[in-house]
């Protein structure tokens, strides 16, 4: 399943997209990493995602939570 990793690092929000794909006898994965400065930046970030979100298995970091919580529902979080 695709997933979508979303934490902080070294200051930075992340949105990490990491999509599974399976080859005739191994498995590779492809990732995606959007880093942003700014929480703005970052939300309107996460905004993209809206139409697509429930494709995705969403892995949120804890201070990051509400942020994700506020835009797409709590049951997207487990």
């Amino acid at each position: 399943m695709k997933q979508l990793l979303i934490y902080k690092e070294n200051g930075e929000f992340v949105i990490e997209r990491v999509n599974d794909h399976f080859a005739l006898s191994y498995e590779r994965q492809d990732s995606f990493k959007r880093r942003y400065t700014t929480e703005n930046g970052f939300v309107e970030g996460l905004r993209s995602y809206q139409p697509i979100i429930k494709e995705y298995d969403v892995i949120v970091e804890k201070e990051l939570k509400l942020i994700v919580k506020n835009l797409f529902g709590a049951e997207l979080l487990s």
